[in-house]
């Protein structure tokens, strides 16, 4: 299985798990998992609640996810598509943790306040959307995203390995996609060096 199948595991078990809950009403992948990226960083869930009843059962599922992958974002949205916040990754809250300082974090529990991210609707939806169960007749979130009048979803093109020959040895080795796209992530630009010089260079 490639990263993307595996975050998709997580979030079927997920699903499965929280829709049996009498306060979601839907949930989705989000982003790069749901735009099939086979080289996702991280898997995106977003619920849709009645209420907060049940936030603690709702983080130990989404803790459960980290059997198959630790990088997961679970994303609460109330009944008019307005953000309420999202689940820590931390089993106690609150915990000793300078995160759990942050203002508001933790009220209710386990929902994690974020300093540092503003949320942008728009920009949001215009990830790509899987929805995997929905109480409404029509996914809200879908239902949202034509009321912004969004048309397309972000892409997510798909990489190839690339052949490089080292500068300083001569041998030609592999620059895989996945590595491109941690390069690219990050503004920098690909290697000229072959593993084994770097690892010469720096042990």
């Amino acid at each position: 299985m490639n990263k993307n199948e595996i975050l998709r595991v997580a979030a079927n078990e997920f699903a499965e798990k929280v829709h049996k809950l009498s306060s979601p009403l839907e949930i989705a992948i989000i982003g790069s998992v749901a735009g099939d990226d086979p080289y996702p960083n991280d898997l995106d869930l977003v619920i849709i609640i009645r209420n907060l009843e049940e936030i603690t059962t709702i983080a130990k599922y989404a803790r459960q996810m980290s059997r198959h992958y630790h990088g997961w974002e679970v994303f609460l949205f109330d009944e008019d598509v307005s953000l309420i916040g999202r689940i820590c990754h931390r089993k106690k809250c609150p915990e000793q943790s300078v995160d759990c300082s942050v203002p508001g974090c933790g009220q209710p529990p386990h929902l994690r306040v974020h300093p540092d991210f503003e949320y942008n609707e728009k920009i949001f939806l215009t990830s790509p959307i899987d929805v995997l169960w929905t109480s409404f007749k029509m996914s809200r979130l879908l239902e949202r995203k034509d009321e912004l009048g969004i048309d397309e979803s972000r892409g997510y093109p798909v990489l190839e390995d690339i052949k490089i020959k080292c500068i300083l040895c001569g041998k030609i080795f592999l620059f895989t996609a996945s590595e491109q796209k941690w390069y690219k992530k990050r503004g920098l630009t690909p290697p000229k060096r072959c593993p084994d010089c770097i690892e010469q260079e720096y042990y």
